[in-house]
């Protein structure tokens, strides 16, 4: 599951005394992958935001903060957004778990020290790891972009744990497509209401909501009762699969546009593939 997991405790360490000023220099977490990918050599990638700069290479993942941090709790309440940003913008482009940030240590100065003493920190990690059963491995040679434009909204973390369930089998296609168009209808008021809030053309839901109606016995959401309903092609599966994943990175834009007041560019069927 795409998530920054969580660091149990930190204590300081110190040698004879307290620490009077604590600062948190930096961040550090390490990239663990599913067993279905590995990152082959690539090169580092470094994002500056206007809060903190973040460079990963070699499987690890450093970010340097700009402002000043007591603890490293109060740091990561800053740090992990973005960072669960960047695994689910990297799971929308490829439709799976590319990456997970896995918090390890931070760096923390005292910024005034009682002479003769020395600082350092220990971080206690609850363990965790990503298991699979995949045989076939994707070979990454570079890593995900960091995202730009969006933000990991409640409503997007609820249509990926939809999306996700579909992909490891625990849901069929269709409902799990109807869920994410309805949802985004709920919040809006209407269809209608949902292209404006949105940004997304009209005929794409009412494409997906064409095919959400759809399916045989064993995919359908709902029984047909004039049997007019037939399997998806897989062309159309193809599409629905794209069509959610736009609407779920369209719903992290749209938090991103309501806190920064930008202008989303409307997304049309051109945008998705032909169907």
């Amino acid at each position: 599951m795409v998530g920054v997991y969580e660091v149990r405790s930190t204590r300081e360490v110190r040698e004879g005394a307290e620490v009077n000023d604590p600062h948190v220099v930096a961040l550090h977490y390490r990239i663990e992958t599913p067993e279905t990918v590995t990152y082959d050599s690539p090169p580092a990638v470094e994002e500056e935001t206007p809060q903190f700069t973040a460079r990963l290479t070699e499987g690890r993942a450093t970010v340097t903060l700009k402002e000043h941090f007591a603890t490293a709790e109060a740091a990561r309440e800053l740090v992990d957004p973005y960072l669960r940003a960047w695994e689910l913008a990297a799971a929308l482009q490829f439709g799976r778990v590319e990456l997970c940030f896995v918090f390890e240590r931070p760096d923390i100065i005292d910024r005034n020290p009682t002479p003769g003493t020395i600082t350092g920190a220990v971080c206690f990690l609850a363990s965790a790891s990503l298991s699979g059963t995949a045989i076939v491995r994707t070979i990454r040679r570079e890593y995900p972009a960091p995202p730009q434009g969006f933000v990991v909204s409640l409503d997007a973390e609820t249509l990926w744990h939809r999306y996700e369930g579909y992909t490891e089998g625990r849901e069929p296609l269709l409902s799990m497509a109807y869920f994410c168009l309805t949802l985004l209808e709920a919040r809006a008021g209407s269809r209608l209401n949902a292209v404006r809030l949105y940004g997304i053309h009209k005929n794409a839901l009412n494409k997906l909501g064409e095919l959400t109606a759809l399916g045989d016995v064993q995919t359908a959401r709902k029984i047909d009762q004039q049997g007019k309903s037939r399997p998806l092609t897989a062309q159309e599966t193809i599409w629905v699969q794209a069509a959610v994943r736009a609407l779920i990175r369209r719903v992290g834009e749209a938090e991103w546009a309501s806190r920064t007041g930008a202008q989303l560019r409307q997304i049309t069927m051109v945008d998705l593939p032909k169907v």
